[in-house]
């Protein structure tokens, strides 16, 4: 015969499903984590706080309005992204950004582009309705000269490809290359940025770049979108290998 909970199985059931109770509280934690890993990234990525910076708790709380528990579990999702290192006794540092490995870096960033255009399914739902609408958003953020939203907008157009293979394991590996690739990103912006027009000229570029890989996905043509996702690639990179100056590396304390 099956035995009645006791009143206090009763009383942890219901804590669980009441507003305020266990459950929503675990939820309350997840958002909470969830906002302070988003607001720590995004100044990780505008380069805000700046690469091998030590993101103690104070710096968290007094410059991000960051308290302890959320950024602790922030900087655990973080560390898994690549954006931050633990090191031992010593706490947290945002990820140098080691421009001498950046030859391996895009030897994955090619195969991930490249596999993404090779699985892409072309009937994927809403695929060119949903590309069409980031970039638009992409060139409004290219207009006003928004760092980290050009870079959203830029990562989220390559993702929503790769989601379109419907295989997890290159969704997984693109995600994380681009995150990685939005802070080589930005700091490509800064320091085009300080160069006369040639920043707006590289966005045109990419800009011009984006509608033809979707016009190609719209074609449902596999060799074009192989090779514009290629020269998409090696463009990125091209730009990188051209900055890899002194003086890029003084300003922003690269490796």
């Amino acid at each position: 015969m099956a035995t009645r909970p006791t009143t206090k199985q009763r009383n942890r059931r219901a804590a669980g499903r009441r507003p305020g109770g266990e459950g929503a509280g675990a939820e309350a934690s997840s958002s909470l984590a969830a906002a302070a890993t988003s607001k720590i990234r995004d100044r990780i990525l505008d380069l805000t706080l700046r690469p091998g910076m030590q993101l103690d708790e104070a710096l968290l709380r007094d410059r991000l309005g960051v308290s302890r528990t959320p950024a602790r579990e922030a900087l655990n999702r973080l560390a898994t992204e690549g954006l931050v290192e633990s090191r031992s006794s010593r706490g947290y540092f945002v990820r140098p950004l080691d421009l001498g490995d950046t030859a391996r870096f895009f030897d994955a960033y090619l195969v991930a582009e490249r596999s993404a255009a090779y699985f892409c399914r072309f009937v994927h739902p809403q695929l060119i309705e949903d590309l069409d609408d980031i970039q638009a958003l992409h060139s409004a953020a290219v207009r006003d000269h928004d760092f980290l939203e050009i870079s959203r907008h830029n990562a989220v157009f390559h993702l929503r490809i790769a989601t379109a293979t419907e295989n997890p394991y290159i969704v997984d590996f693109s995600g994380r290359l681009h995150n990685l690739a939005r802070r080589l990103s930005v700091f490509v912006y800064h320091i085009e940025s300080d160069q006369g027009g040639r920043l707006d000229e590289q966005q045109g570029h990419i800009v011009r770049e984006h509608v033809a890989i979707i016009d190609a996905i719209r074609a449902h043509d596999r060799n074009a979108l192989l090779e514009r996702l290629t020269a998409h690639a090696d463009r990125f990179q091209q730009r990188i290998s051209r900055l890899l100056s002194g003086q890029a590396r003084e300003r922003f304390n690269l490796r």
